[in-house]
């Protein structure tokens, strides 16, 4: 009698469990028929370890047809009732005679039906299988990985041995060894081919069998005697076909793997649609290596869920900041797991946050190489994400594909506001257009922003959200990286408290007009076609020490409504060859992000003329100078310079620069209005204090004047005869100190005709 029902060999399968039944069932027939004859032979004393292994061969065996006998069972037609039993009974003495004579003379003898080989047994299992709507996971993978017939069997041998204990036993018997309960291909290989079983004719499937496997299983294989290697499923693989939860990451490596897609709504794509298009063709023509790059909040793994989606994939994501850390072979073991991953839920694979230090550059490089073997061997799409263009050319010979996702244009970044604001009720006083011009973010920023706005608002009680709300939550999204080398000013001054010559303010309200008007006339006019580069606003500001340059660039940042930062020189300038570039490249890079006003001061000290002496030292300057270049014209922000030496500056910046203002000394008029203004109007003054004294005998620059005006304040504060007035011989007092700051000599004529007040 047949095993299978072969009426059935066309009827699909009922469930799971009936597909797994019938697969077990062959393994354990095979297993049955096996220990029986190592019985027998250790019954005729042929066997080494009879008085050892016999008594558990008689257990062995029973197992294993006990499970046969049982799956018979539940194939084998119900039972007759008691009333058809009964029917015979019922009937008259003649019709008996009749049907007895009747099925006499026409009773046929059926030929018993060939009982089916093990491959026959495993072909039926596959073809029902095939015809099965219904979900078979063991079944998909052993036909994703192409599994041999003999494969399908040791697999299936060692599932039994993993979740069933009472196999144990079985195992040590088929292995001849106590303290091995779970197959190798060599004893799985004795099983299926039985007497007919040799090493030369078994070795090309036993071969193939542990190949096919080894993506499957964590197999230790023995170089030296390869086949020998136990099959021993682990946890993660048991899980995926019979747990409740077969998507679950692999609980070893779960802090470093996590899924990328699930069933959640994705927004719609509102910028960069180009990237997604690029990628479809790309993918379509055969590539498998993809490297998106760009800014935070750009768009990276939201372009890859996207692809996903329109493919039918999921994605594992793996955070290589956190797993290149570690030694080499818990790596590749753990990219062996994510390789798994991608297998078992038919997923792509994204190598997320990568980075790297120049001195671990080799190390890095050799990672990659072995995640893009790893994953590309098994057919599996890899995604690479990183805020720099990673050199791939370096890490592996394989075709990829390089795409950016730039920050998104004008009408683009509209869009997005747009769109991820509509959640929210925003004051009458929001314009989502001035938030597009003048922050240049991502999506991803754009979202982060209006998330924290909401916060802010509320925790200032507000129902709607400010535009006050919005400005400071956009300001907040800034990198802590350019923190750590520039330093954030508060941009307090606006047009009332500068004091300049007419022509000094006409320059620098032009320069302002330039990002005021900028969507008008790159965007409206189309003028971003033939001025691609060079769409930012850089201003160069020279002249002598104090004469308002700083305060300039707070009220350009001011009347902008930017944040103002100034760069710290000495955190950028870095002994090490190339430390110095990086950290310029990372503050414009950063600043891009927020749109913030980049403050140079004393720019000469990076910005200094180039030369061709041959001197390293000078070679490494000129590097820097010409970077400098680079970045200043491809900002597409506001970056200001100031310098007090002019001349030291390379010509080249002076073509690059928008607007070049000076600051020069200023005259009698100009010097009049710097007291005036700079003076607070609360300030009481006593009716000794002469102004136009004071501006038309010093000649003073804004900064000194401020000087001489606060210290004055406190003298008088100070002076119990002052009567709490600030009269005019503090001063000349404050001059005085401030002719000893300075270092410049004076005499009594200085202060003629209010010298007896200081001398």
């Amino acid at each position: 009698m047949n095993l299978f029902d072969l009426e059935k060999r066309d009827a699909p399968f009922d469930s799971y469990e009936a597909y797994t039944n019938h697969l077990f069932a062959c393994v354990d027939l095979r297993l049955s028929g096996y220990i029986d004859r190592l019985m027998h032979l250790f019954a005729n004393e042929n066997g080494g370890f009879k008085n050892v292994l016999y008594p558990d061969i008689e257990i062995a065996r029973d197992l294993c047809e006990q499970h046969v006998t049982e799956f018979r069972s539940k194939q084998s037609p119900a039972p007759v009732s008691a009333e058809e039993n009964n029917f015979e009974e019922d009937l008259p003495e003649d019709l008996l005679a009749i049907f007895s004579e009747f099925s006499d003379s026409s009773a046929v003898s059926e030929p018993a039906e060939p009982e089916l080989s093990l491959e026959e047994m495993l072909e039926y299992v596959d073809h029902r299988a095939s015809i099965t709507q219904i979900s078979l996971p063991l079944y998909r993978i052993c036909k994703k990985l192409e599994f041999s017939p003999f494969t399908t069997f040791c697999f299936a041998c060692a599932l039994l041995s993993s979740t069933q204990t009472s196999y144990a036993s079985v195992f040590q018997v088929v292995n001849q060894n106590g303290s091995l309960s779970a197959p190798s291909i060599e004893s799985a290989a004795r099983v299926f081919y039985g007497d007919a079983f040799t090493i030369t004719g078994a070795y090309g499937r036993m071969s193939l069998a542990l190949e096919q496997l080894k993506p499957l299983l964590p197999l230790q294989v023995n170089t030296v005697m390869p086949f020998s290697t136990i099959l021993s499923p682990d946890k993660r693989i048991i899980d995926f076909l019979f747990g409740d939860h077969p998507l679950r990451i692999d609980e070893a490596y779960d802090r470093f793997f996590s899924r990328l897609t699930d069933d959640t709504q994705l927004d719609p794509f509102l910028a960069n649609q180009q990237v997604l298009d690029a990628l479809t063709i790309s993918y379509n023509d055969g590539c498998r290596i993809f490297s998106l790059f760009g800014d935070e909040g750009s768009g990276r793994k939201f372009t890859i869920r996207h692809f996903c989606q329109q493919q039918g994939l999921s994605c594992v994501s793996i955070n290589c900041a956190k797993l290149f850390v570690y030694d080499f072979r818990f790596v590749e073991q753990a990219l062996w797991s994510a390789a798994r991953e991608c297998i078992l839920t038919d997923a792509c694979v994204c190598l997320d946050n990568l980075s790297y230090r120049e001195e671990e550059k080799d190390k890095f490089f050799g990672y990659m190489d072995l995640a893009f073997g790893r994953f590309t061997r098994q057919g599996l799409t890899v995604f690479t994400t990183s805020k720099e263009k990673m050199p791939l050319k370096q890490m592996t010979t394989l075709d990829f594909t390089q795409l950016e996702l730039p920050t998104p244009s004008y009408s683009e970044r509209e869009e997005v506001w747009q769109y991820y604001a509509k959640p929210y009720t925003l004051g009458a006083d929001v314009d989502l257009s001035e938030l597009a011009t003048k922050f240049l973010f991502t999506p991803g920023k754009i979202r982060d922003a209006l998330r924290q706005a909401r916060s802010l608002a509320a925790m200032s009680k507000y129902i709607d959200i400010p535009r006050a709300s919005l400005f400071q939550s956009c300001n907040n999204q800034m990198s802590h990286e350019l923190t750590q080398k520039a330093t954030r000013i508060a941009a307090n001054f606006g047009w009332d408290d500068i004091v300049m010559n007419p022509d000094q303010r006409l320059a620098l309200k032009n320069a302002c007009d330039q990002l005021i008007y900028r969507k008008q006339v790159y965007e409206q006019w189309n003028y971003i076609k033939k001025y691609p580069y060079g769409r930012g606003l850089s201003v160069l500001l020279f002249g002598a020490p104090g004469t308002g340059k700083s305060m300039c660039a707070q009220v350009i940042a001011h009347e902008m409504n930017l944040e103002l930062y100034r760069v710290d020189l000495s955190k950028v300038v870095d002994k090490y060859v190339g430390e110095t570039e990086k950290a310029i490249s990372m503050i414009f890079r950063e600043a891009k992000k927020c749109n913030v006003v980049l403050f140079f001061d004393e720019c000469d000290t990076l910005f200094a003329k180039r030369s061709d002496d041959g001197g390293s030292n000078q070679s490494s300057n000129n590097n820097k100078t010409a970077l400098l270049l680079q970045e200043v014209e491809a900002y597409d922000g506001v970056s200001v310079l100031a310098t007090n030496y002019k001349h030291n500056i390379d010509p080249a910046f002076f073509r690059r620069m928008k607007f070049i203002v000076e600051f020069q000394f200023p005259d009698v008029t100009t010097r009049k209005v710097l007291w005036e203004t700079t003076i607070p109007k609360t300030t009481p003054l006593a009716e000794d204090v002469d102004i136009d004294f004071l501006a038309e005998r010093f000649e003073f620059v804004g900064g000194n004047i401020k000087n001489c005006i606060l210290n004055a304040a406190f003298l008088a504060a100070a002076d119990p005869e002052a009567g709490g007035e600030v009269h005019m011989q503090h001063y000349l007092q404050a001059i005085k100190y401030e002719f000893v700051k300075t270092g410049k000599v004076f005499t009594r004529a200085d202060f003629e005709p209010y010298a007896h007040l200081v001398l």
